[in-house]
């Protein structure tokens, strides 16, 4: 993996590289068609998945903060959690979850 990802990047011309950190906007990132890159779509909660524009107004869970969770010292109720905001995330289009309590 770590091969296919180093050609990928030897390929990717410098404004490809950048646009892939800038986005295609708030919630995609940017294609690059020519080397089969999909864009990939982003969430965040922060304690649940928000999803896009498309979802602004709409439910989502409300999990306590990270710090919260981690005070219990229960792996199992974190994997639990975990899994719910996955399902969540992909039931709204997203490929990333961007939530600050998860991503650490």
């Amino acid at each position: 993996m770590e091969e296919k990802i180093e050609t990928l990047l030897s390929e990717m011309t410098l404004a490809e590289k950048v646009s892939l950190l800038a986005g295609a906007d708030m919630w995609r990132t940017v294609a690059i068609e020519r080397l089969g890159v999909p864009s990939v779509q982003v969430t965040d909660g922060p304690n649940g998945a928000r999803g896009t524009d498309d979802n602004l107004g709409k439910t989502s869970m409300c999990f306590p903060v990270g710090v919260a969770m981690g005070a219990t010292w229960n792996p199992d109720l974190i994997r639990r959690v975990g899994v719910k905001l996955a399902a969540e995330a992909r039931a709204k289009g997203g490929h990333v979850l961007l939530a600050p309590t998860v991503n650490i």
